[in-house]
């Protein structure tokens, strides 16, 4: 079910903001539509929990003039659905971009703008850009790990990366209707990482904005290790779809072979990681062994129930 609240007539349309939310913080997630409703067309909520009649309500004081959509799911039907239908209703509008937000994210001043114009210059110097994303950054300001860069030439504000996480993403309409629309079957986690390998496969290409920042929260924040590596702080309920989808990227063509020979090499050293995190409980040796399994067999879809005792933070980290 959708519902709209606003009206903006005249208003210039170029890019459509969605927003997939899971029991979200009413003031972040405020905070988020008021801090982005200036540089879109339209908003478009999409709940995959239900939301109350009162914070609908504060949607349109938060945006102003700006319209919002609201999509309630009934249920959670993951992230993938909720990205192909923003997509559906940004197409709909006539809307060149769609810039996807996890709840948890907060862009920096003029994000969405400068964001559009490094598209723009990456398409006038020959580039396909398919995703322009921000870089994301700690509220300390502290920045995450960036993705592998790609040796794909050279530009002066923006890094080839393999994938840009989700969150931030400004999309091109014209590269989702080229590569396709986002695996549904994943449900949560790497389905960015899919989508942009999927993106280099059709001959396009993934940025990031070298000095476009974005304030994320990652999951539940970040395992620091010897010789500075770092891993995401994966919740237990998470674990599965983690190790599952990645599992399954491996059998697929348009995954790059060096990143599929990292997976592999890291494998060992991430099972036993998250093992001694949660002190080896049978919920997590069971979620991680059931993902690695599920993966090999390519069994697909929203999580099996062993791994549903506690809410799954569906907009927490990448996707």
């Amino acid at each position: 079910m959708a519902m709209s609240v606003g009206i903006s007539p005249g208003r210039t349309l170029r890019t459509v903001a969605g927003i997939v939310t899971f029991h979200p913080e009413r003031s972040r997630l405020i905070g988020l539509i008021s801090s982005t409703a200036s540089d879109v067309s339209r908003i478009i909520v999409f709940a995959n929990s239900p939301l109350g009649a009162e914070l609908k309500n504060a949607f349109s004081f938060a945006a102003k003039d700006t319209p919002v959509t609201v999509v309630s799911a009934g249920e959670n039907v993951g992230l993938g659905k909720a990205y192909n239908r923003i997509v559906e209703l940004a197409r709909l509008e006539g809307a060149e971009f769609i810039l996807l937000f996890d709840q948890d994210s907060m862009p920096s001043e003029g994000m969405v703008r400068r964001l559009e114009s490094l598209h723009d210059t990456l398409r006038e110097q020959g580039e396909r850009p398919a995703v322009v994303g921000p870089t994301p950054i700690k509220a300390s300001g502290e920045s995450f790990k960036v993705p592998h860069r790609r040796a794909h030439g050279s530009q002066a504000t923006a890094i080839s990366v393999d994938f840009a996480i989700s969150s931030g993403s400004l999309i091109s309409v014209a590269a989702v209707d080229q590569v396709g629309g986002f695996n549904e079957e994943f449900f949560i986690d790497a389905i960015d990482i899919e989508w942009c390998s999927r993106a280099w496969g059709a001959g396009w290409s993934v940025w990031l904005g070298d000095g476009i920042t974005m304030t994320h929260r990652l999951g539940k924040g970040v395992i620091h290790l010897p010789f500075g590596l770092r891993l995401t702080d994966q919740p237990p309920e998470r674990l599965y779809t983690y190790f599952r989808n990645q599992i399954v990227m491996l059998r697929l063509p348009y995954v790059s072979a060096a990143w599929k020979l990292r997976f592999i090499a890291s494998l060992p050293a991430r099972c036993f990681i998250y093992g001694v995190r949660y002190r080896f409980a049978a919920p997590v040796i069971t979620a991680i062994s059931r993902g690695i399994i599920d993966g090999l067999l390519n069994r697909l879809g929203s999580r099996p129930a062993h791994t549903r005792s506690h809410p799954d933070p569906l907009s927490s980290g990448r996707v």
